[in-house]
């Protein structure tokens, strides 16, 4: 059972990181984690202090989360049963899906400054993959050239992301306990890949768009996952460059 909730866990990581990049490949068992939206963010500590959540407000989210998670639960198991792109439109609109619904109860359990810093993070988490929600278009006030660009430079990133995590490799969305250090590899390089990314879309925006991302983003906030004996689990702080982060992990 532990390993089990470890894979949900990790999986749920990996799909917060590159959403439908890895959804053909990391559903299934692994995806009951939540898909890797907003309710599996606020399971982190390091989120949780963030937004400084109580611990009544900690409960009813993980119950929330579980009840999300059970109600989609069919779905996910008939996901499994698709392939190529077929898997992966229908993996996105549940996920989209989930993450409306997670957003909705959230509104009744955050108050409206930790819905805001939330929100933040999440984008953030996001990176180049935000670009792609209406929401957001619409906030940088993106032309049609701009989000044909941007569509472009995500499609061929997913491709890369989807090399990092083929479909039956431990670690990676297959079945049985996930290999911690292969993954940890994986994971290292999908964050310099997902930087990169990012830095592509950037370019496709004038001045005043990147002003907009930045205060639609916030306060950088790193999310850290370590694995240890109980699964994983994570912090983060402001600001925290990862390699600063490890050394502060060793003591």
């Amino acid at each position: 059972m532990r390993n089990v909730c470890k894979s949900m866990l990790i999986v749920g990581l990996a799909l917060l990181l590159v959403g439908p990049a890895l959804a053909q490949r990391g559903q299934g068992r692994g995806g009951f984690g939540g898909g890797g939206g907003p309710g599996f963010l606020l399971m982190n500590p390091g989120v949780q202090k963030e937004l400084k959540l109580s611990e009544d407000q900690v409960k009813k989210i993980t119950e929330t989360n579980e009840s999300i998670r059970d109600k989609h639960r069919d779905e996910f198991e008939a996901l499994g049963k698709l392939e190529g792109d077929e898997r992966r439109e229908k993996g996105e609109e549940l996920r989209k899906k989930m993450t409306d619904e997670t957003n909705k109860a959230l509104a009744e359990i955050l108050k409206p400054e930790q819905n805001k810093r939330l929100k933040e993070i999440t984008l953030q988490q996001e990176g180049a993959r935000a670009f792609n929600e209406a929401d957001v278009q619409k906030a940088l006030n993106l032309t049609d050239e701009q989000k044909e660009k941007i569509k472009t430079i995500n499609e061929d990133a997913a491709k890369d992301f989807r090399e990092l995590f083929p479909r039956g490799r431990r670690g990676g969305g297959g079945g049985g306990p996930p290999d911690q250090g292969a993954f940890k590899e994986r994971m290292t390089k999908m964050a310099t890949m997902r930087k990169e990314n990012l830095d592509k879309v950037l370019s496709v925006l004038n001045d005043d768009q990147k002003k907009t991302w930045k205060e639609i983003t916030g306060a950088p906030f790193e999310v850290r996952f370590e694995f240890g004996p109980g699964g994983p689990r994570g912090g983060g702080r402001r600001g925290a460059p990862p390699d600063k982060q490890d050394k502060q992990d060793k003591g």
